[in-house]
């Protein structure tokens, strides 16, 4: 299978396919009455009024935005595993997700974005379970599907700016010495 290059589409296809599988685990929960609404339902009501969802035109639509906002979280997500690197990406996936539920629905709620808001605490366990599912499934697509090239630059670097650190500290030499620390230089003579 041939690598994607191109770090912005990585993270808009990862993340478009973290969406749907949170969308699968989503309709599920709702299907069993696990939580209230679906994820079309909540990023609509932030475009039009809870009502108007039931129409399925307009939940198309709300689904639509959700999976934009998705894409765009997965393109952020790439850019955190270029700068700190792609091991443990699914811890650093998982943490993405769940920040971003706070942010989302803890201040989204609180500022007034949506005008359907969860009123069951089963809602709010099934927002976070869902977040997660996106944040794991999105950062194992993403390294999946991305070139390596995309993530070894800066690994590569930092690795090698480690091992000449540690080589560095071996020849520190105190500050208030008599004695140089260097063994190539002769020592001071101290009258």
């Amino acid at each position: 299978m041939k690598k994607i290059r191109d770090s912005m589409s990585v993270g808009i296809l990862g993340g478009l396919i973290g969406a749907l599988c949170m969308d699968v685990s989503s309709l599920i929960l709702w299907r069993t009455k696990k939580t209230e609404s679906l994820h079309g339902h909540i990023a609509g009501s932030m475009i039009m009024s809870p009502i108007k969802l039931n129409q399925r035109k307009n939940f198309i639509l709300g689904q639509i935005f959700h999976m934009t906002v998705a894409s765009g979280i997965g393109v952020g997500m790439v850019e955190i595993l270029k700068k700190y690197g792609k091991d443990n990406h699914n811890l650093k996936g998982g943490f993405l997700s769940v920040l971003t539920w706070g942010f989302l629905y803890i201040f989204g709620q609180k500022m007034g974005f949506y005008r359907m808001n969860p009123r069951l605490t089963k809602s709010s366990y099934s927002e976070i379970w869902q977040h997660l599912v996106y944040g794991l499934v999105t950062s194992n697509a993403i390294v999946a599907l991305a070139d390596p090239t995309i993530f070894s630059k800066k690994s590569s670097i930092n690795t090698q700016a480690l091992i000449q650190g540690k080589n560095r500290v071996r020849s520190v030499q105190p500050i208030y010495s008599d004695v140089n620390a260097d063994s190539t230089e002769s020592p001071k003579v101290i009258n």
